[in-house]
């Protein structure tokens, strides 16, 4: 279903209709229903998360823990089993996102933010910030082995756990965008998997660069790499950059 607002007449031809490769937040979901475009979110994943080992969270309970969160989806999970994960006052959050940081808000715990997907900055803040803390990384199945391989060879003591497993849903997309924007390599791999292709004339707006890389290569399409990876702030870019396009 397209959501939106009703649109003001300007002197656009024809209302923009952008394709979201992602399920939103209902942060960026109202900020879109404010803006004079439409569109569809079709997440091409399925998450399925995984319930804490409480026989191990009961043996750190009392201890001080540095927390290191780099995804949405792990960021959802402390946040949903925070009560079983023996969490202590002098816990620390460290995390690569605003959204991130906002979802931890309510534990009351210090939340450190560092810069988007950049690993080597993320374990430095955690090591330099080491007072003796338990270090535990949450993650997906996907894509955390350089973070994992940093802290397994730091000698602090560590555990990581994977709490949430993304499947890959097929999905057929009818219609016709202005255009397409994509958070990951995998969401333009699922969307092609599904036998979809994108309107050749529209561009495709690419958060980070290996999601610009994969759109490049399966695409013939213009490709915009935003520099905003936040997800409102790639979707406002987005935006932006279309109407600037098409004046």
């Amino acid at each position: 279903m397209i959501s939106g607002i009703n649109i003001l007449k300007t002197n656009i031809m024809k209302t923009p209709v952008f394709f979201i490769g992602e399920k939103l937040s209902v942060k960026t979901r109202q900020w879109l229903q404010k803006q004079q475009i439409q569109y569809i979110e079709q997440p091409f994943l399925r998450t399925e998360y995984k319930k804490p080992d409480g026989s191990f969270f009961i043996t750190v309970a009392n201890q001080r823990k540095q927390w290191v969160v780099t995804s949405t989806y792990a960021a959802h999970w402390l946040v949903r089993f925070a009560d079983q994960l023996g969490l202590t006052p002098a816990d620390q959050i460290y995390c690569w996102s605003d959204m991130q940081a906002e979802i931890f808000q309510m534990l009351g715990l210090q939340i450190v933010v560092t810069s988007f997907s950049n690993s080597r900055e993320l374990a430095q803040k955690v090591i330099g910030g080491n007072h003796g803390e338990y270090v535990l990384f949450l993650h997906g199945d996907k894509l955390h082995n350089e973070i994992s391989s940093v802290f397994s060879n730091s000698g602090l003591p560590y555990s990581e756990f994977e709490v949430y497993k993304n499947t890959p849903i097929e999905k057929f997309v009818s219609g016709i965008f202005d255009a397409y924007l994509f958070f990951s390599p995998s969401g333009i791999d699922n969307f092609k998997a599904s036998g979809n292709f994108p309107n050749p004339l529209s561009p495709i707006l690419a958060n980070g660069n290996s999601t610009a890389r994969e759109a490049w290569r399966v695409f013939t399409n213009k490709v915009y790499l935003s520099p905003e990876p936040e997800e409102l702030s790639f979707v406002q870019y987005s935006i932006a950059r279309w109407m600037e396009e098409n004046k």
